[in-house]
């Protein structure tokens, strides 16, 4: 309710949109969706960058207040937003935002500055050298934003799918499998072909 009592106060006009687990939206110059904000209201979403070719560059993955916004968009490429759970999004035209006081704006710094912590983040974990890294990395980044911890274990609140992991750190589907399969054997973390990952015990990552 933050953000839109902010923006009621302001009368700026904003559309929210409901996304189930694994529902996506994009943006793209078809659309006329370039120069909108978008802002996570609630739950997580995974963003993806894909060409006419294609080709599909993982983005970011962001959860609660942070915001996604995309000045140009071409006919070459566009965004696709993924809902890691039941999430809502709310859009902004950026050209409304003339109209904001003082307090949406630091409201708006604060997410901004969340945003840029999530892209530092997706980037290192993009060039690591090896995939393994980057799949145990990419891991403990969703540990880090959305585990929750019981005693000595810790798991996420959302089933994942082996496509969203794929999706997330821009392998296939059997590179990411036999990767996860590794991972099982050789640490604490597990993934059960339910769909969910927990780490067995924190204060033991790696299996002796």
């Amino acid at each position: 309710m933050k953000w839109i009592n902010l923006l009621n106060n302001c009368k700026i006009p904003y559309y929210i949109y409901k996304l189930h687990k694994n529902d996506s939206t994009i943006i793209c110059s078809k659309y006329n969706s370039k120069n909108t904000l978008t802002i996570v209201l609630h739950g997580s979403i995974y963003i993806i960058k894909i060409f006419s070719n294609k080709k599909i560059i993982p983005t970011v993955i962001l959860n609660k207040d942070s915001i996604f916004n995309i000045a140009n968009v071409s006919n070459q490429f566009y965004y696709q937003l993924i809902a890691l759970e039941k999430t809502y999004i709310l859009t902004i035209k950026v050209q409304n935002l003339q109209k904001l006081n003082n307090q949406l704006m630091i409201h708006l710094i604060e997410s901004y500055k969340n945003t840029l912590n999530s892209y530092q983040i997706m980037n290192e974990t993009t060039n690591q050298k090896f995939r393994k890294n980057q799949v145990l990395q990419t891991i403990l980044y969703l540990f880090f934003e959305f585990g929750i911890v019981n005693k000595k274990q810790i798991q996420l609140p959302f089933k994942i799918s082996l496509k969203n992991l794929a999706n997330i750190t821009g392998m296939n589907q059997e590179t990411i499998s036999k990767i996860i399969k590794e991972i099982n054997n050789k640490s604490n973390i597990s993934y059960c072909k339910k769909k969910s990952i927990h780490i067995n015990n924190i204060f033991n990552l790696t299996k002796r």
